[in-house]
């Protein structure tokens, strides 16, 4: 259908770079993909402030809350996910359903708008799950109904999310994921990745991507990643997933990642230039969770195909909340762009 547009996305997992195909991205303005979309009723056999985030502890539960913005920030957008167990997202949200073959990632599932798939579990989580085996299976993809978090110029924008991955017994290919994607053309209007993880590793990697596709200032397909870095406990507890970007430097715009606080990886404008920079960054995106099944970086990450006939059924992805925090630049709680860099770590602790 006109509205999908088949892409490639990948990271380079540790050091090897591995081929991989991507989640699809909605290419056209996402207002317009909002009402054109169908509802498919398919049934299934879940900132940088002076005040640094404090590490999230793995036998800590965190908050079932939103954190508040401190002073200077303001909330753009939150959702703790409270609701009624076995319900499904509410009015800020919306289904992104249909074969995972279609999405251009090499993925196997069907993303369904089932409560067995994606539903609040009553206690202030948002869970998607996948189920099936061999070469059937169904899960969920969510996002928010517009194109609805962005840093303003000369300020910064945070999103994060407390996140706990999938644990299945046997995990080869599962692909929990929250990302952000911009309206209009990929890669040209940008991804972020925030987190993704492949295999039921317990690692996690962040990716942006932006330019021109194949090559370009990003590397496209591949974009420019982290590799996989280590993410322990990541598969038991809940862990803080946070993305910044940072406009305080007009000269040197930046994106950095953090798990639990601390900064594991950044990129700046000074490495795409520009004109590549704004275009993919400098306007709003819409927040999106998934979790897909098999595809090309778990494939590229075991050197097999995935999943198999041993993966689990029933692995969770389960998110407590996620938020959205701006700051002009010049309240409390925001921090200087020098070279393009952040000062600190998140403004919320956990």
């Amino acid at each position: 259908m006109s509205r999908w547009l088949t892409r490639v996305r990948g990271e380079l997992p540790r050091s090897t770079a591995v081929p991989r195909a991507g989640r699809i991205a909605r290419r056209t303005a996402i207002a317009v993909a909002v009402a054109a979309l169908p509802v498919l009723a398919l049934t299934a056999p879940a900132a940088t402030a002076q005040t640094a985030a404090t590490s999230h502890a793995v036998a800590k539960a965190a908050p079932d809350a939103v954190p508040g913005p401190p002073s200077g920030w303001t909330t753009q957008f939150s959702d703790d996910f409270n609701g009624s167990s076995g319900s499904g997202i509410d009015s800020q949200w919306q289904y992104d359903t249909g074969p995972g073959s279609s999405f251009g990632t090499g993925e196997i599932e069907t993303m369904t708008n089932s409560t067995s798939n994606v539903h609040l579990d009553g206690s202030g989580n948002l869970d998607i799950t996948a189920l099936g085996s061999g070469s059937s299976w169904t899960s969920g993809r969510v996002q928010t109904t517009s194109a609805n978090v962005g840093a303003p110029a000369g300020g910064e924008l945070e999103v994060t999310a407390s996140i706990e991955q999938p644990n299945p017994a046997s995990g080869l290919g599962y692909w929990p994921a929250f990302w952000m994607l911009g309206p209009g053309q990929w890669p040209e209007n940008g991804e972020i990745d925030i987190m993704e993880d492949v295999n039921a590793l317990s690692e996690l990697s962040a990716t942006v991507h932006c330019g021109t596709d194949p090559g370009g200032p990003c590397n496209e397909t591949a974009g420019i990643g982290s590799g996989l870095r280590a993410c322990s406990g990541c598969q038991t507890g809940y862990h803080t997933y946070t993305m910044i970007e940072n406009r305080t430097n007009a000269s040197n715009e930046s994106i950095t990642f953090y798990l639990d606080g601390n900064q594991y990886f950044s990129v700046s404008e000074s490495q795409v230039g520009t004109s590549t920079w704004q275009a993919a960054f400098d306007h709003n995106m819409s927040i999106i969770f998934d979790l897909a099944m098999g595809g090309g970086y778990p494939n590229g990450v075991c050197n097999c195909t995935s999943p198999s006939g041993s993966t689990t059924s029933g692995g969770t992805m389960s998110v407590q909340y996620v938020a959205a925090y701006t700051t002009s630049g010049s309240g409390g709680g925001g921090g200087g762009g020098g070279g393009g860099g952040t000062t600190g770590g998140p403004a919320f602790a956990v």
